[in-house]
Order: structure tokens, then C-alpha cells, then sequence
């Protein structure tokens, strides 16, 4: 993750692609010239790369030229990305994280050189082969197109990684007394050296407000190291007193690593398990800053590029530039925006600014030993100060999202104490709570306590009246998400908390919810077993079959939720007095249809009926059938699909005894519009053919009016029962 906003133009963002520094940006600019932005650009990488080149490889700085190694991995991997994957707007550079993880891989082998006898070059070939297996993983992650993985990590985990970058270059600078050196004591010396850094930070953040466009970083080096030496503080009899960047020396050309005699089966016995670390940090870290920039390339500059196909090419480069013993450059976003906002998606700034690179590296070793320590790190302090992204020290934000901001600042800290392994077990356990707390959040998809929900189940109008003022006793939960023990425990608290005293009938709808574990499950049983013991039946419907298996013992399951409505009006409908229920006579053979006829059109109408049975699984039209016939239950249940058999289709409605189908193509004489069967079991109906009804009319005219009446009162009450269910489901 690069150094954000290091210079006066640089975007606020955090490498999560949206958070601001916290510093107010400058006003919209005229375009400026490619050359004049890459110099913007180089203001900022020059302090910054050459700062971390020299932090990474200062365990060498014995066996060879410091600068030389500085200088080289500041220039040629930006120059020979630049020429190899040219793109639009884009400056390629290297970046505060691969640098600090390179440092850390150089360290670890260096630190083991003594005990496996490991000549400069030789640890830098084991750095090498280290970073070239994290641009191996990298662009695994490109291959696997897994790059858009990355955006779902939870934005405490990236924010942390953006912050520990940033702390453990604010923390390296105070260790090493701010260019003072490793070993220096808190001194008057380390006090100069900290004033020193100090004013590097405030001069070019001053800079930065006063003119936007002014090379803020690289101005506030070169006034404090022009104001040590007028000083006479450095180079002027009191040298011991500011350490230079470099010792002096002569121009020097590339330290190329030693490949050979290295034991590399003792090597990866000790120290294996913290190089294939570091090397999977770096390429997790890395591949997340090039898949947010990328998304903000095309959604702020319209700038459309394909994340996996930039990390596979990122990736072969850097590993060559590892194994050739240097930092490998990558996508720099800060960088990138400063050209972005001063010269748009310019072709040629890039190029600029590899060219000025190649002649800082080129010259360097002629004038970086006049330039103190302490103004390189004063950079990388606020380099480091402005890698946190700013979310993190707003205090609104903080208490506004407590806990997002405190996981933020315990993965930056694990980061800036123990290192990037440390930080990255802290980033998946931080990332595994975040997605257990958003399951547990988001388990309820819908909560219905009002009884908005009606089952398919069709009644006659005695037994509506009754149910519908009553259906308030049923709620119903919509569940979602995989039940783990602490999601379950989540939900069962929740519907404790939303359940009211008037509720007899609670249905947990786990149609969306794809798997339970065992311990999920055992908290389900402890819920149906308390609501029992309150007096509320509970059931569970969409249960997926092995968890129906394991807690059929214990759990009320239907197949669907309407079957579990079905249930629980059933139960509401036997709390009826006995003498409120409506009675029907064995001879009622008409049912709903034939309420209200006189006694004598009664028999003449149930002398033309045609009695019929459906056995189980039975058809008793299908949709697109010509028939007119009006059709009633006597016994057992009819169900009114798109399509037969049930499972292929859509069940619509079930109707019981007394109830009529078939009414649509009996009133209209269109074809059928749905499949009819007996789903559950057979069942006893009774036929009513139109030419007979037609017949009959003409003989009971008054009658008939009847008939028809109750028909129209039956269609516009399952026309409402239609537009409840279907609102029910929009809402």
C-alpha cells in the first residue's frame, strides 16, 4: 500500500478506496503538463522510495554501497514496469508495503546468515527468492480470477492493514532515533535528529495547504537539509551530531544476488514457515491495493482495466525484479493520483517519471550523503502518518462506529508489534467476527407479526370471518444465512425480543438458510422447547433435509411455509366454540355454492351433480384442458398447481370439504388456467357439468342468481386472499 497524499496533490483516499485523510483536498485544477506532473509525482517518491530502500537494506549497508542499493530499486522496477505495462494515469513505483515486507524478509534471512554462513549477496538471493514467491502467489491470485475476492474482505481488516503499514514506519523511525541510528540513545543527538524529522513534516504539510501544486515532500527534504548545513550543525564541524543518509562513495551499479551454495534445506528448517509468511502477506496486502485502485480508476476517472489481468502481469515483473535483488515496484496509487489530478490519464507522465527516477539512481551517489538521515525519516513519518487512512482519527467516526474502529486499530497495532504475521492472524480472526457478526445481524430477513401472511389454504366465508381478526397470534420469521452456534443464538434472543404477548403460533422460515451446524441446531431445540413452556407452538418450515433428519425428534418441520400457515390457522380454527362452527348436513353436497338456495332448487341441483373419486397423486384436470365443469370437494384435499405433478409447478391454493374449483372456465368457458389433483391423499368431489347447471337455471331462475352470487363472493374473497399473499411477498 503506497504512501497516500504524500504530496500537495495527492487524493485523500486509504488504500480501501474511499477514506479520507481527513486533510481537505485542493480545489479543482486546470490540467498541467505530463512533464510537470511526473515531476509532482517524483517529489514523492524520491524522499520515499529512496527512504525505504535504505530502511530495507540497511542490514547490507556494510558489505556494499547503501546508496547504490537504495538508488537502483528506487528507479529500474518502476522504469521496467513503466515500458513492459504501460497504462493511462498509472505510475508504477515502490510501495511502503512491499518495501517494509521486503525489509522484513531481508532481515530474517540476514538474521540467520551467521549460523548458515550466508555471504550479502546470498541473503539477497534468499530476499529474492522469498519476494519472487509472493509475486508466484500474486499472480495465482490473477490465474484463479480470485482478485475480486479481496473486496470482501470487511473494511476494519484492510483499514488495519493500511494503518499497520503506516505505524510500523512511524515506529521503525522512532527505534532508530529518527536516522540517529538502531543503537542510539535518547539523547540530545536523537532530540536534534527528531526536531529535524519534525520539521520535514510540518513544512511539507504546510506546503501542502499553502500550494496544492507545489512538490510539498521533496521541498520540505531539501529546506531542512539546506537549514542543518547553514546551521553549521552538519558538515561544518559539529558532523557527529546529524547522521548523513549514506557514507559518501563512489558511483556503483546494481548488487546482483549469489545464487549458489546457499542451504536452502537448512534455511527453510529455520526460518521457512516466517519466509512463506511474509511472502503470503505481501502478495494479499498487494493484490487488495491494485484490485481498490482499479476500481477507482473506473469509477472516478472512467479509466476501465481488469483487476486479475493487471495483477498476472504485475506479478511476473515483480517476481523478476526480486529475484534480480530488488524491491519489486507496483501500482502506486498516491503517486497515480497526483498525475491523475494534475494531468488526467496522461500517457506520457508515467514515462517522465520513470525517466526522472533513472536519474536520481543515475546521480544519487554524488549528492544523497549531503542529505541528514532525519529529513529521509522525517518522510517516512508523515508517509507513514498519512497511510492511516483517515476514518481512523476521526473522533465522529469512532463513535459512530465503535466497533468497526476499534477492529481497525487492533489489527494496525498487532501489524505495528508483532509484524505482518501477527497482523495477518489478527486480520482473518477480525474478518471471521465481522462475517459471524453481519450473519447474526442480517439473520432476519423479514419479520411478519401482524399476520400478513395467509396460507394458499381456501375456507368457506364462515370460517374466514373467524380466522382473519385472529391471525395477529401467528408471526413468522424469515430466516437467511449459514446457522452456526452464534448466529442461532443471535436469532433466538431476537424473536424472544420482537415476540408479543398475543402470539400462540411462531414459524421460522429457513427456506434461505443453505446449512446448520450441530450446535445451530441445538439451539433451535432449546427455542421450540422455551416457547413451548410459554405456551407458543413453534415450527420450522424449509428445514433442509439433514437438518430435519437431526431435529425431527424435537422441531415441528413442514415442507414449505405455506403447509406451516396451514398449521397454524388450523390451530386458531379450533379454538372456535362449538356451537360457533358452522354446521353442514351430510346432504350438503354443494357446499359454499349452494348457501341461500331454496330447498326444492337445492335437490332438483343435487339430482344433476356426478359424484367422483381422485385417488392419491390423482389429476383432475390440467391446465390448457377444455372442459367447463364447476367442481366440489366433499372430502379430502384438492391442490390447484401450474403444472402436474406439484413438485414441477407452483402450488396456487388447496381446497377442502365444501369448497368449490373450477369456477373461472365454468363462469367463461376459457380452457383451464391450472392443474387440479389430489396432492395428499384421495378425495371425494362432486361434478357440475355447465349444460346441466344452464338447464336448471332456466327452471330456477332465482336459484340460479343465487348460485352465480355466491360464485362472484367466492372469487372476489380469493382475489384478496391473492393481493395479501402478493403484497405480503413485495414488502
Amino acid at each position: 500500500m503506497s504512501a497516500t497524499a504524500l504530496s500537495s496533490t495527492a487524493s485523500a483516499h486509504g488504500p480501501s478506496g474511499g477514506a479520507s485523510s481527513g486533510v481537505a483536498g485542493p480545489l479543482p485544477q486546470p490540467p498541467s503538463s505530463g512533464v510537470a506532473a511526473a515531476w509532482s509525482a517524483a517529489a514523492v517518491t524520491v524522499p520515499h522510495a529512496v527512504g525505504l530502500g535504505l530502511l530495507a537494506f540497511a542490514p547490507l549497508a556494510g558489505d556494499y554501497p547503501l546508496a547504490a542499493l537504495a538508488l537502483w530499486s528506487a528507479a529500474l522496477p518502476g522504469l521496467l514496469l513503466t515500458l513492459a505495462a504501460p497504462r493511462a494515469g498509472v505510475v508504477y513505483a515502490p510501495t511502503t508495503v512491499v518495501a517494509l515486507l521486503f525489509a522484513a524478509v531481508l532481515a530474517t534471512a540476514h538474521g540467520a546468515a551467521p549460523a548458515l554462513g550466508l555471504s550479502a549477496r546470498q541473503v539477497l538471493a534468499v530476499s529474492g527468492a522469498t519476494v519472487g514467491l509472493a509475486f508466484v502467489f500474486q499472480w495465482l491470485l490473477g490465474v484463479l480470477r480470485l482478485a475480486s475476492v479481496a473486496r470482501f474482505l470487511p473494511i476494519s481488516v484492510t483499514h488495519g492493514f493500511a494503518a499497520g503499514v503506516g505505524l510500523s514506519m512511524v515506529v521503525g523511525q522512532v527505534r532508530n532515533g529518527f536516522g540517529a541510528g538502531p543503537d542510539a540513545l535518547w539523547d540530545a543527538r536523537t532530540g536534534w535528529h527528531a526536531l529535524a524529522a519534525a520539521a520535514v513534516v510540518a513544512i511539507a504539510w504546510a506546503l501542502r495547504h499553502r500550494w496544492p501544486r507545489s512538490p510539498g515532500l521533496l521541498s520540505a527534504v531539501v529546506l531542512v537539509t539546506l537549514g542543518v548545513a547553514l546551521a553549521g550543525l552538519w558538515g561544518g564541524g559539529l558532523g557527529a551530531v546529524f547522521a548523513p543518509a549514506v557514507q559518501p562513495s563512489s558511483f556503483a551499479g546494481p548488487l546482483w544476488p549469489d545464487w549458489t551454495g546457499i542451504p536452502w534445506m537448512a534455511l527453510a528448517q529455520q526460518e521457512g514457515s516466517a519466509l512463506v509468511v511474509l511472502a503470503l502477506l505481501m502478495a494479499l496486502v498487494n493484490s487488495l491495493e491494485i484490485l481498490v485502485f482499479n476500481q477507482e480508476l473506473e469509477l472516478e476517472h472512467g479509466l476501465r482495466g481488469n483487476a486479475n489481468l493487471a495483477l498476472r502481469r504485475e506479478s511476473l515483473l515483480g517476481a523478476l525484479c526480486g529475484l534480480a535483488g530488488m524491491i519489486p515496484a507496483s501500482t502506486s496509487a498516491s503517486r497515480s493520483r497526483i498525475v491523475l489530478a494534475q494531468a488526467g490519464a496522461s500517457r506520457d507522465a508515467p514515462r517522465w517519471h520513470a525517466a526522472i527516477m533513472l536519474g536520481v539512481a543515475a546521480t544519487g551517489a554524488w549528492w544523497l550523503h549531503w542529505v541528514p538521515m532525519a529529513c529521509l525519516a522525517g518522510g517516512l513519518v508523515l508517509a507513514g502518518l498519512l497511510q492511516v487512512p483517515g476514518l481512523m482519527w476521526s473522533l465522529r467516526y469512532a463513535r459512530s462506529s465503535r466497533v468497526t474502529w476499534a477492529q481497525s486499530w487492533l489489527v494496525a497495532l498487532v501489524f505495528a508489534v508483532m509484524g505482518g504475521v501477527g497482523a495477518l492472524v489478527a486480520g482473518l480472526v477480525v474478518a471471521t467476527f465481522v462475517l459471524l457478526h453481519d450473519s447474526a445481524a442480517k439473520v432476519l430477513r423479514h419479520v411478519r407479526l401482524d399476520g400478513e401472511l395467509r396460507s394458499r389454504r381456501l375456507r368457506r366465508a364462515g370460517s374466514d370471518t373467524w380466522l382473519v381478526p385472529r391471525m395477529n397470534q401467528i408471526a413468522v420469521f424469515e430466516l437467511q444465512g449459514v446457522m452456526s452456534f452464534g448466529v442461532a443464538a443471535h436469532l433466538a434472543e431476537q424473536v424472544r425480543l420482537l415476540l408479543q404477548p398475543r402470539h400462540r403460533w411462531v414459524i421460522l422460515d429457513a427456506g434461505r438458510v443453505p446449512a446448520w451446524d450441530s450446535t445451530a441446531l441445538a439451539q433451535l431445540r432449546a427455542l421450540v422447547r422455551d416457547l413451548g413452556h410459554q405456551g407458543i407452538a413453534a415450527a420450522v418450515a424449509a428445514l433442509d433435509p439433514l437438518a430435519a433428519e437431526q431435529a425431527r425428534d424435537h422441531v415441528r418441520s413442514f415442507s414449505d411455509v405455506d403447509r406451516a400457515l396451514e398449521w397454524a390457522e388450523a390451530g386458531i380454527l379450533s379454538q372456535r366454540p362449538i356451537e360457533q362452527r358452522p354446521a353442514h348436513p351430510a346432504r350438503d353436497l354443494l357446499g359454499e355454492i349452494g348457501e341461500g338456495v331454496p330447498r326444492a332448487a337445492s335437490d332438483a341441483l343435487l339430482a344433476l351433480l356426478e359424484r367422483e373419486t381422485v385417488p392419491a397423486r390423482g389429476v383432475v384436470f390440467n391446465a390448457g384442458d377444455t372442459d367447463h365443469d364447476l367442481l366440489v370437494v366433499q372430502s379430502g384435499h384438492i391442490t390447484l398447481v401450474t403444472q402436474w405433478p406439484p413438485e414441477k409447478g407452483l402450488r396456487l391454493a388447496t381446497v377442502g370439504p365444501g369448497m368449490a374449483f373450477g369456477e373461472m372456465a365454468f363462469l367463461n368457458g376459457a380452457a383451464r388456467s391450472a392443474s387440479a389433483g389430489a396432492e395428499r391423499g384421495s378425495a371425494h368431489l362432486v361434478r357440475l357439468s355447465r349444460a346441466h347447471f344452464d338447464a336448471w337455471a332456466r327452471q330456477y331462475p332465482e336459484a340460479a342468481l343465487t348460485v352465480m352470487n355466491n360464485l362472484a363472493q367466492i372469487g372476489a374473497r380469493r382475489l384478496a386472499a391473492t393481493t395479501r399473499q402478493l403484497r405480503a411477498v413485495l414488502e
